[in-house]
């Protein structure tokens, strides 16, 4: 259904070989035929086979992990119905501020129906990290926290809300791959994506991923990162892997309160923010709840150079003399573009279970934030003729504000039937819409009747989902431990809305330039609003179903089979699946491998998106595939990535104090989702004036859209090493992690370039676009962690390393112009204290010793007239070093 007034679209259907059937009929097929089971991980003791014997009346599969459901013909309790809390029971702990991978057994191998975290001792690596790491880098989010605690993943700074990106949310790269590979989830459910997409320049563009920054920190149990296996396991989209969100579940009557309060050293961007929560048990049966909330009011920072650009009109002698004058006095420190935003935001969740027969459990999670940000584009003088000087004599700097509503609520029952079938139904929706504003601006073609603040319009994405999972146990004398079939079906609704602005947000007015007649940029200067062309209402259903089978060859070999078909409306149907293998040669060594296929669908957003934005002396059209200007530019179509990885590594403890872990992995995806280069020059200026798309064949333009830009490869490993020192009880504990991820993207085939743009002097995919893709993230990343703790005092301290990356600011630079960032070596502390009954006091600094990245080249600040003094691109910040003090009270 199209909204009125509106130009109805139709989404492409791309069916056939661009899927590659075959790479994953046959693991379907068999996935199909075979069963799955909890998984085991080591033994924690060598009495741990006697520890795990079955109670009175429940299973092998039931006494392995508190919390998993029996299925024998003997009534369970209730507890035996309810997830237990990912917790792991036994094994090494690093003790750092960084990934914890158990090594024997958890309390998280419950049912598959039922379960809201992942093994952590299986096929698959599954690394955690804690709420206490989290809070212990000292970050406001849970996207730098992970930065900080996972070698795996990066964040990119430009995401943040700078002039160059289009969006304030910040996004997770997961083993260098785009954050749209990476499945985010919340209690084992799907997260709904963001209506912001990253649709600028940058190692995240052309994305739209889910927004963990409005989960509150207190409501988080830990984190986990799967990083094979993920589209069997948990769905689609989740090529490099998955990101889980486990939350606190109310297993004790307490709570906590954080005050924190923190900035930069240069005295800019302070934040003051509030977090905490309560848990109550309820009943006598074993449930609970969890409420959590966080309010953080940040300021903004910037570290723009000075603006080198004209103020007056500097063809006149005087006025000449005038502005140069004033720029030597002044210095014209009037940008503030690269930086963090102002923003105010507020989160609450919620997370609950209560037992209603001792075979049904209840469920629900929800979490709602409001979000306010603002930031300030490039500066326009009185010289620049988009300038209404009659409103703005001595010109003006756009502020674009983004007001986000975003929520999410899903919820279901669970239960065990007679036979030992374990079931879960459920429900799930999301939604975030967002108003997009700008204040202080002009629309220069309605010259001094033009209007200052525009309503640019409103961006919906929502996301409906509902499913049931089912698992049997089965025995038979002839395995060694029970196999587990667990299968399941799940509908979803996905939409996408795009609102129109304000007329003059978009419209072209009656006023040209002075007497040479000239038009000037159509809508707000700055941030133009949606045109009626660009708005309307889109939606895809998609039917998803999964098998998956977990099995023991012998006691120490087991293996996993997993099978996923998906339909979706607009694109055909996509099986996916996985095949993993693990022995355990030891209580302390254990070997293992996967293959796994995925497959990952556009969003809506990519697909149907459509903007205008503005520079120095530019304009930027990131237009929808199905825009008549791209389809005049060779657009096609986008179809879905297709994706098959391979991934070897092993766990050893050595001694009860050392853990090591090794994973190596190789990750193919064909047809990758890009945006173009930003098409212009000459050529390209005049055949769009030709086709009455620009207003003058002289107009600095770039023209951009999604597509399908070839095939990549990305080979890899991961590291860690976590080391307990032998010291005296009396001296407290002292544990060492060593962490590091490297991870190399090359592209093995690229798609032609169309017709009509070689015509043009074009090149589909350019220096500045390969450079998003291939070096714009750090290749590797290395930390190294020592956390002493005695009685009431720890002390942590990290030093991380990113490799170095490369900048290029436009299309077209000359190599001779790019700025190649060196590693980044940075050093984090945190001192902490409890005093009194229950309060914590902590201080700490990221980047302590105050470093920043290499500035970018002279070219670079003469063509952004100044602005942009470090690349934005920078892995580690470009702001630095960072305070914090903050007060927990524990209750």
């Amino acid at each position: 259904m199209v909204r009125s007034g509106f130009i109805p679209r139709r989404v492409a259907v791309t069916k056939g070989p661009a899927l590659r059937h075959s790479d994953c009929v046959i693991t379907l097929t068999i996935a199909l035929l075979l069963s799955a089971a909890p998984v085991e991980g080591f033994a924690a003791t060598a009495d741990s086979d006697r520890a795990a014997a079955p109670k009175p009346g429940a299973t092998k599969a039931g006494a392995r992990a508190a919390g998993s459901l029996a299925t024998s013909a003997t009534k369970p309790t209730a507890a035996a119905l309810r997830p237990a809390r990912a917790t792991p029971l036994a094994g090494f702990r690093s003790g750092g501020a960084g990934e914890e991978i158990v090594a024997t057994a958890s309390l998280n191998n419950v049912s598959p129906a039922f379960r809201v975290s992942t093994p952590t001792n299986s096929t698959v690596r599954v690394a955690v990290v804690t709420a206490a790491q989290l809070l212990q880098t000292g970050q406001t989010n849970v996207i730098s926290a992970l930065q900080q605690t996972s070698p795996e993943i990066n964040a990119p700074p430009g995401g943040g809300g700078g002039a160059y990106s289009t969006t304030p949310t910040q996004t997770i790269i997961l083993r260098n791959l785009n954050a749209d590979e990476t499945l985010i989830l919340v209690n084992g459910v799907r997260r709904h994506i963001s209506a912001l997409g990253n649709w600028s320049a940058g190692p995240a563009s052309g994305t739209e991923p889910a927004d963990l920054s409005l989960i509150p920190l207190s409501a988080i149990d830990h984190v986990e990162i799967i990083t094979e296996g993920a589209t069997a396991l948990y769905g689609q989209d989740a090529l490099g892997g998955a990101v889980n969100i486990v939350l606190k579940s109310g297993a004790r009557n307490g709570g906590t309160v954080n005050l924190l309060n923190s900035g930069f050293y240069r005295g800019d961007g302070q934040a003051v923010e509030g977090y905490g929560d309560i848990e109550r048990t309820i009943g006598h049966q074993g449930g609970g709840i969890d409420i959590a909330w966080q309010v953080l009011n940040q300021l903004p920072s910037h570290r723009d150079g000075l603006n080198t650009a004209n103020l007056y009109n500097t063809q006149d002698p005087v006025y000449g003399a005038h502005d140069a004058a004033l720029q030597k006095i002044q210095g014209q420190d009037v940008n503030r573009v690269e930086g963090l935003s102002k923003s105010l935001a507020e989160v609450f969740s919620f997370n609950g279970h209560v037992p209603l027969t001792d075979r049904v459990d209840a469920y629900a999670t929800g979490t709602l934030a409001h979000r306010d940000t603002a930031r300030i584009g490039f500066p326009r003088g009185p010289a620049n003729n988009n300038t209404v000087r009659a409103l703005f004599p001595n010109g003006f700097s756009p502020i674009e504000t983004f007001d986000e509503l975003d929520f999410q609520v899903n919820g279901g029952l669970r239960g065990v039937l007679p036979l030992g079938v374990a079931w879960n139904t459920y429900v799930s929706y999301g939604r975030e819409q967002v108003n997009e504003d700008v204040e202080n601006d002009n629309n220069p073609t309605f010259g001094a009747d033009s209007q200052t603040s525009f309503h640019q319009g409103t961006i919906v994405s929502s996301e409906l989902i509902g499913g049931a999972k089912f698992s049997k146990e089965f025995n038979s004398a002839s395995l060694p431990k029970p196999a587990v079939l667990d299968f399941g079906a799940e509908y979803r609704h996905d939409t996408y809305q795009l609102g129109q602005g304000d007329y003059q947000s978009w419209a072209t007015g009656p006023y040209l330039i002075g007497q040479t007649g000239v038009q000037a940029s159509s809508g707000a200067t700055g941030y133009a609003g949606f045109e009626p062309q660009n708005a309307g209402n889109w939606s895809r259903d998609i039917f998803d179903g999964h098998v998956g089978l977990d099995i023991y060859a012998t006691k120490k070999w087991e293996w996993t089979i997993g099978g996923r078909a998906v339909s979706y409306s607009d694109l055909g149907v996509a099986p996916t699946g996985s095949i993993g293998t693990r022995y355990n040669f030891s209580r302390r060594f254990a070997l293992r491998a996967n293959v796994n296929t995925g497959y990952r669908a556009p969003t809506l957003g990519a697909v149907h998106y459509n903007a205008t934005s503005t520079g120095p002396g530019e304009v930027t059209e990131n237009l929808s595939d199905f825009d008549p200007t791209a389809r005049l530019l060779g657009a096609t179509g986008v179809k879905g990535e297709v994706s098959r990885s391979y991934n070897i590594g092993f766990d050893w403890n050595p001694l009860d104090t050392l853990h090591v872990s090794l994973d190596g992995y190789r990750i193919d995806i064909n047809d990758r989702i890009e945006s173009t280069t930003e098409f212009s020059g000459p050529l390209m200026n005049a055949f769009l004036y030709n086709q009455g798309i620009t207003s003058s064949p002289t107009d600095k333009i770039y023209v951009t859209y999604m597509t399908n830009i070839g095939n990549t490869t990305t080979n890899g490993f991961t590291a860690k090493v976590s080391y307990q020192f032998p010291i005296d009880p009396s001296w407290g504990k002292l544990v060492g992690t060593v962490m590091a991820n490297a991870a190399d993207t090359e592209v093995t085939h690229y798609a032609s370039t169309p017709a009509v743009l070689t015509q043009l002097g074009q090149t589909y995919y350019d220096s500045l676009s390969r450079n998003n893709l291939l070096r714009a993230s750090p290749k590797n990343k290395e930390s190294f962690a020592l956390n002493w703790s005695r009685g009431r005092y720890s002390v942590y301290v990290q030093e991380q390393r990113y490799a170095g990356v490369e900048w290029i600011n436009y299309s077209g630079d000359p190599a001779s112009t790019w700025t190649h960032i060196r590693p980044q070596v940075q050093t984090n502390i945190e001192l902490s204290a409890r005093v009194g009954k229950g309060f914590t006091l902590t201080v700490g600094a990221n980047n302590l010793f105050n470093k920043y990245p290499t500035r970018v080249k002279r070219s670079t600040v003469a063509e952004t007239q100044g602005t942009i003094a470090y690349p934005m691109t920078a892995p580690g910040g470009y702001e630095g070093g960072y305070y914090y003090a903050r007060v927990g009270y524990v209750f």
